[in-house]
């Protein structure tokens, strides 16, 4: 446990906290070459960062009159969703919950706050998966498999395209469906057929902004009116992966 606490947590913890947010699919608009282009971006991307500092200072606004406080854990959250009941793995190793499916945000907290009872429940999949393959025929590249909730992350596409560097060879270009992650997946599953209308637009990106979105190198500054963009839209994080994948989303 010592390995993963912070130096300066402050406290002693005594409980874990999690926390389900509900997130959106946002589409990002892209213009090049005179022509328009939505792109995915899959739930729990974007603003991930400033999402969990507002959920922590709610907690800590909370808990502060009873003397105690809380600090972001950095924990297996999916697993721990499913070991303490928040939710249950699917087939393709993502965590639903019965009210969002898998269109959210787990956040974690440690916290001095003592926790009297608790609850350690199996590691099972839904129901549904039982008797349904949606995600395992939906699956560009065989990741998915049948019996448990374990997937070849090797041939993941989130795997590939949230660390820079070049795509594998064996990944086909026309498996890619987001701007980063992948939602054939999820797109697919019952678990989420409540959430095919919980899409919000988001940002767009003049042809100008997106050309020097495509052309940026790493470690180089960028406009301030593209780093704007891209903190509005929250994607600020992902600019060391946003010029390759987006150049292999858009046609030439």
């Amino acid at each position: 446990m010592d390995k993963l606490l912070p130096d300066d947590l402050g406290f002693a913890p005594r409980s874990i906290i999690m926390v389900i947010k509900p997130h959106s699919k946002v589409i990002l608009t892209f213009n090049r070459s005179g022509r328009a282009f939505q792109c995915i971006l899959p739930p729990a991307y974007a603003n991930e960062r400033a999402l969990a500092n507002e959920v922590l200072g709610y907690i800590n606004d909370f808990l502060k009159p009873f003397g105690f406080s809380a600090a972001e854990a950095m924990l297996p959250q999916k697993l721990l969703a499913v070991r303490c009941g928040l939710a249950r793995y699917g087939r393709n190793n993502i965590s639903y919950s019965k009210e969002f499916g898998s269109y959210m945000q787990l956040l974690t907290f440690f916290s001095d706050m003592p926790c009297d009872t608790d609850e350690w429940r199996p590691i099972e999949l839904m129901e549904v998966c039982q008797s349904c393959k949606a995600c395992m025929a939906a699956c560009p590249t065989g990741a998915i498999h049948s019996g448990h909730h374990i997937i070849d992350a090797i041939k993941c596409i989130t795997a590939s395209n949230e660390l820079p560097g070049e795509f594998p060879e064996w990944l086909d270009k026309s498996a890619h469906n987001s701007i980063v992650g992948c939602m054939k997946c999820q797109d697919c599953c019952p678990a989420n057929a409540h959430n095919k209308n919980n899409v919000k637009m988001g940002v767009e990106f003049s042809e100008e902004e997106t050309a020097e979105l495509l052309g940026h190198k790493e470690g180089l500054p960028l406009s301030d009116k593209l780093a704007s963009k891209l903190e509005a839209a929250g994607i600020w994080k992902l600019i060391n992966v946003l010029p390759r994948n987006l150049a292999i989303l858009l046609p030439d």
